[in-house]
């Protein structure tokens, strides 16, 4: 039986007064090509498979097609009926029970499409495609300490996998969780060294805990890495000021200013008060 199972990532992007975050790449919502040869081809598909499924009305896999053809061409509300008719034909069809839950995100039911993802990988642990969409899924509904349980079980499951790593430390960060965060920023680093994204992130998570000089030793190494990464010289110039290094703290405003990156004006007028100076 052949599965194609359908996924959408959202990846979780960590934040702050001058926040970069990891970036990363996702799969966005499928779109109907334009191209009319396309259309021709996704509607000659379902027409195939509407007449396998006619023919074999009891058959799962029939029906799973069908709503696979019928989700090519964005026609959610159809693809849901054969999506379902699939699974009370075979309850434990994992794939129609996770591209259910895709329809039903889509047609804006997410905490319908929430269950049927859990029920996905409730028959099969290991589905990483539906691990992807139920954190997604997790994710638009809010729930953020959701967000983060699954990404630590989906951790386990793939102990090596940098990206897995970077959502999970930026889902603890996102919830407040800094000394987590920075030790699975850690890990990211070990995974994937040498990123100054990576040594941004951490030293966000030592200047939350207010630890100015853990922050301040780590986007130096970021700053080694990039010296122009807008993000770590913003930070720098901040965490310069919170130490009361304010000669640095201008040198560091300057150094932003001739770069072309753009400082908060809150930051510069309270630098101004702090240092009794009104520029570098």
């Amino acid at each position: 039986m052949r599965m194609r199972r359908l996924t959408v990532l959202s990846l979780l992007i960590a934040t702050m007064l001058a926040a970069a975050g990891c970036a990363t790449s996702s799969k966005k919502k499928p779109e109907v090509s334009k191209a009319p040869e396309a259309l021709t081809r996704l509607q000659g598909a379902l027409k195939s498979a509407r007449d396998a499924a006619a023919r074999e009305p009891d058959n799962a896999e029939r029906q799973y097609q069908l709503g696979n053809a019928l989700f090519d061409l964005q026609r959610y509300d159809e693809a849901r009926i054969s999506y379902e008719a699939a699974i009370k034909l075979s309850p434990e069809y994992g794939s129609a029970h996770c591209n259910l839950g895709l329809c039903l995100r889509f047609l804006g039911l997410v905490p319908q499409a929430i269950e049927e993802y859990r029920k996905a990988i409730a028959i099969d642990s290991n589905d990483i495609t539906t691990r992807y969409n139920l954190i997604a899924a997790l994710e638009v509904s809010g729930d953020f300490d959701g967000v983060v349980k699954e990404l630590q079980q989906f951790s386990e499951l793939q102990p090596e996998d940098v990206q897995v790593a970077a959502h999970l430390a930026n889902a603890l960060f996102r919830v407040g969780r800094y000394k987590e965060a920075a030790n699975a920023f850690e890990k990211v680093l070990r995974l994937d060294p040498g990123r100054a994204d990576h040594y941004y992130n951490l030293g966000l998570c030592f200047f939350c805990m207010e630890n100015w000089d853990a922050a301040l030793a780590t986007w130096l190494i970021a700053l080694a890495h990039d010296l122009k990464h807008a993000s770590t010289n913003k930070g720098l110039a901040v965490v310069y000021w919170k130490r009361g290094d304010y000669r640095q703290a201008w040198e560091t405003v300057a150094h932003c200013q001739a770069l072309g990156i753009p400082l908060d004006s809150d930051f510069i007028a309270n630098l101004q008060k702090d240092s009794g100076q009104q520029g570098p």
